[in-house]
């Protein structure tokens, strides 16, 4: 019996499913069944009465809920204690420029009020960058969007949902999004960035056509150029906006809303680990209130971790 065991009973307890938990924890369902069925072989119980579909909980079941969030809280009270001691040194951080700007100076200062013996070493770069260097052993974890390329090597933790969204200049007139992009000409984010690739595809899908007139690498230079009045552009709807950032007119992308996922990427058995959660930890006690106090559209919290298969 394991603790991750105890974790995907609880998971299956709480949602009342046993598809429900594995989506949770981003594995398959076969996969969840046969770890509940070992599970109950060690025990020599059975915790779920499967005459039922979904299963219930068994009475067995039932009192066993209340046994294993004992045995959890009390794992990850035991891990709390020695990362508290653990937080002092060197994390080296990647981070992409969308992310630079705005999250992270508030991500240091937080960290430095809660941790002052971690010292956090940052280097930008694009994703596939950052990932490659996480994989290598030149950064211990990096802040990406969406991971379109990675190997099983690999966990990404995502924390945040953005949407995309067309942005105009200032005094853009209340246009839908597909008018205009017909009128205005058009800046794209690099495709040599995921979330560049990503507005590329919702461009296509949606069937949206545009003008390019030029193409940029950092959203601070694609804001900068719509908001002097130079075209319009596709871009994530960022939380935590850097300071100083230039108005622009935000307009809803036609159909179903797209997000780019923010999350933060490490090897699996990263000796740094404690250090990585911490980091988690933060940044969702940074957005949270910030999510709450409201923005239009709303970006999304996302909890749970996943492995990069």
């Amino acid at each position: 019996m394991s603790i991750r065991d105890l974790k995907t009973f609880l998971h299956i307890a709480e949602s009342g499913s046993f598809a429900a938990a594995a989506r949770a924890i981003y594995r398959t369902q076969s996969a969840v069944t046969a770890q509940i069925q070992a599970l109950e072989d060690q025990l020599g119980v059975s915790l779920f009465d499967r005459t039922n579909r979904p299963p219930n909980l068994t009475e067995v079941g039932r009192a066993f809920v209340v046994r294993a969030k004992e045995v959890v809280s009390a794992y990850d009270a035991l891990f709390q204690e020695a990362v508290l001691e653990a937080l002092r040194g060197q994390f080296r951080l990647g981070v992409v420029p969308s992310v630079m700007t705005g999250l992270t100076p508030r991500l240091l200062v937080l960290l430095g009020e809660r941790h002052p013996g971690l010292h956090i070493e940052l280097e930008m770069g694009l994703s596939a960058e950052l990932v490659a260097k996480v994989e290598g052993g030149a950064l211990d974890a990096a802040l990406i969007s969406n991971p379109l390329e990675a190997g099983e090597s690999l966990k990404w933790s995502p924390f945040l949902h953005e949407p995309l969204v067309l942005i105009a200049p200032i005094d853009a007139p209340p246009k839908k999004a597909a008018e205009l992009l017909r009128t205005y000409p058009f800046m794209r984010y690099t495709s040599q960035a995921w979330v560049g690739r990503l507005i590329g595809r919702v461009l296509e899908q949606k069937r949206l056509h545009v003008r390019e007139t030029m193409v940029l690498n950092t959203l601070e230079a694609i804001t900068a150029m719509v908001h002097a009045g130079l075209g319009v552009s596709v871009v994530p709807l960022r939380l935590v906006e850097p300071v100083g950032s230039p108005p622009v007119r935000v307009v809803h992308l036609p159909g179903q809303r797209v997000y780019r996922t923010l999350g933060l990427i490490e090897v699996n058995g990263n000796s740094k680990a404690a250090l990585s959660k911490t980091l988690l930890v933060a940044l969702k006690d940074i957005v949270a209130p910030l999510r709450e106090g409201g923005t239009s559209p709303a970006p999304q919290l996302l909890k749970q971790p996943r492995n990069i298969k």
